[in-house]
């Protein structure tokens, strides 16, 4: 392995900065750079004892895809919702819709993606003995983009979900 020498200090500048501007442009590259999301309601209602349907929208910035919950391959990062507990409100498990199996050439064989705008629900069900007033259910949501050439870094992205206990 060859040293940098320090008598030229313009040289070994030159590589930090390239260093630095290689890291800062990988860390750009995250996927939430592509992907929103967003509760498919500003605020839901929901009475003690009862239940609202809930939505949570992802949208997929054009020419980008994310790996759905099922991923055909091993190696791929899965689309995955998960809210916290809150003390009296409970969540059903995520309902994902049906994935789009496509060929890329990257890839051997098909793989099942979302494109788009994608709507993942659940259930949240109040305990009757919740207060009445405002809580947020909130969630994180793991996704990785990939274009035809290249997948983003993974992230997590925060979700909240204001819900009005009536």
């Amino acid at each position: 392995m060859k040293s940098i020498r320090m008598s030229n200090p313009i040289k070994l500048l030159s590589i930090l900065i390239m260093i630095n501007a290689f890291s800062i442009t990988g860390l750009a590259q995250g996927s939430a750079k592509v992907v929103k999301v967003n509760p498919g309601e500003s605020s839901y209602k929901i009475k003690r004892g009862g239940t609202a349907q809930i939505a949570v929208a992802i949208d997929v910035d054009e020419g980008y895809h994310i790996n759905s919950n099922r991923p055909t391959e091993k190696y791929l990062i899965p689309t995955a919702l998960k809210f916290d507990r809150i003390d009296g409100i409970t969540t059903s498990p995520i309902v994902y819709p049906k994935a789009k199996l496509q060929k890329f050439e990257f890839s051997e064989k098909p793989l099942s993606v979302f494109e788009g705008k994608t709507v993942l629900k659940l259930t949240a069900r109040a305990l009757p003995s919740l207060s009445p007033g405002a809580q947020t259910l909130k969630g994180k949501l793991t996704v990785q983009a990939c274009n035809n050439q290249q997948c983003l870094r993974p992230q997590t992205v925060d979700v909240s979900i204001a819900l009005q206990v009536e």
